[in-house]
């Protein structure tokens, strides 16, 4: 599939060509949790999901645990042993020289920042996708983007914040705030363009067979 020029600057931009992270980005990752306190693998992950690094970086276990190893081989953690048998666990801890090197790499140039979204993506044919289709994308994003805003409000009042992590947080807040504003403010002119749904045969004018698409309002 070729798209329009301007399709493939956007498409580019919001990370049709969106590369898998780097080790370094995981491993800087697994440092960064390990700032406060030794950790699991698992604890690190479950941090990673509900702390301010939240839709920052992702992080699988599958990329998690290499980088770990790759940080203990460097010095960069030390790593013991909990429990045993089947229940033993390994447990991660941050090293003078792995804080040094986290905070020399964070004082060096940063990366591009690069942004992935499906969502943007399918909006990007919005004109191409049934009516109900479109409708039912921009509910979605709207409810996901409501429940990130909850889940930061929750969690603030209940940690004790630093300076950088509350700064984070409100940017985090601002950002989708401003997203939701956007689409509630513009999502009608999109939902113009798409194509009218279409309709089985026999259907009534108002059922649809797209999946996806919103019930019929009561008259």
């Amino acid at each position: 599939m070729i798209f329009g020029s301007a399709r493939n600057i956007a498409a580019r931009y919001i990370g049709l060509q969106y590369r898998t992270l780097a080790m370094m980005d995981v491993r800087m990752l697994c440092l960064a949790a390990l700032m406060g306190r030794p950790a699991s693998g698992y604890d690190i992950k479950k941090e990673l999901e509900r702390g301010s690094a939240t839709g920052l970086i992702d992080a699988s276990f599958g990329s998690i645990y290499p980088a770990l190893a790759r940080l203990a081989d460097e010095g960069y953690v030390a790593v013991t042993s909990e429990g045993t048998g089947a229940r033993d666990r390994k447990v991660y801890a941050m090293t003078p020289e792995g804080r040094a090197h986290f905070l020399k790499t964070l004082a060096g140039p940063l990366p591009d920042e690069k942004y992935r979204s499906p969502f943007l993506f399918a909006m990007l044919f919005a004109d191409e996708l049934p009516r109900s289709r479109v409708k039912a994308m921009i509910d979605q994003q709207i409810a996901f983007w409501e429940e990130k805003i909850a889940a930061i409000d929750e969690m603030t009042p209940s940690r004790d914040t630093c300076a950088g992590e509350s700064f984070v947080n409100g940017i985090g807040i601002a950002t989708l705030r401003a997203g939701l504003h956007y689409l509630r403010r513009h999502r009608a002119a999109v939902e113009k363009a798409a194509q009218p749904d279409p309709r089985p045969v026999g259907a009534s004018p108002s059922q649809t067979s797209y999946p996806g698409a919103a019930a019929p309002a009561a008259e």
